[in-house]
């Protein structure tokens, strides 16, 4: 019967530290939002970040014969400080991802991290209002043979300051 009860007892400390804990950091959490809020709503504009209208595209169907295929997403500076592009990078070495400068030159090819050596720092500066365009470039044929079937590829833009913005192509890969 002793054993029932220490049983019990410890539940209800366990259960009562959860409750704090939870309840303390859902009040932390809803402080740092009022507090995120009010300096959007006094300086709108404290913070500059990638944006895209188009983040996510399918390909459909491709076939391996026909070789590579690409999509160019537009990305945005919308704020009112210039954005440092710092890295692109890829989820697959099947992937690589061009930045097409202001003046039309191609940056990279930038690609799967730890394949084929490190990737390189793109280093790209887009000013308040400038755009860029990313040419995505995914190749059917790196995988051989196993790599029919449906595909989901992910493509990752990081500026200096640590915001990322993601990029997902999708496609059904036929022989």
């Amino acid at each position: 019967m002793k054993t029932k009860q220490v049983i019990a007892l410890v539940l209800i400390i366990v259960g009562m530290f959860s409750l704090l804990y939870f309840t303390g950091k859902n009040k932390m959490s809803n402080k740092n939002e009022t507090v995120k809020e009010q300096n959007q709503l006094t300086n709108p504009n404290t913070e500059s970040r990638l944006t895209a209208l188009e983040t996510f595209y399918d390909f459909g169907a491709i076939s391996m014969k026909n070789g590579n295929v690409s999509k160019t997403f537009q990305v945005f500076n919308s704020g009112d400080k210039d954005i440092n592009l710092e890295s692109v990078t890829t989820s697959c070495m099947c992937t690589v991802a061009y930045v097409v400068g202001s003046n039309g030159s191609k940056n990279g090819p930038y690609g799967m991290p730890g394949h084929g050596g490190s990737v390189p720092k793109v280093n790209e500066v887009i000013k308040s209002g400038e755009s860029r365009d990313i040419e995505v470039v995914y190749d059917p044929n790196a995988h051989g043979p196993a790599g029919v079937g449906m595909i989901n590829r992910f493509i990752y833009l990081e500026d200096i300051g640590g915001n990322k913005l993601q990029f997902e192509i999708k496609a059904n890969v036929t022989p």
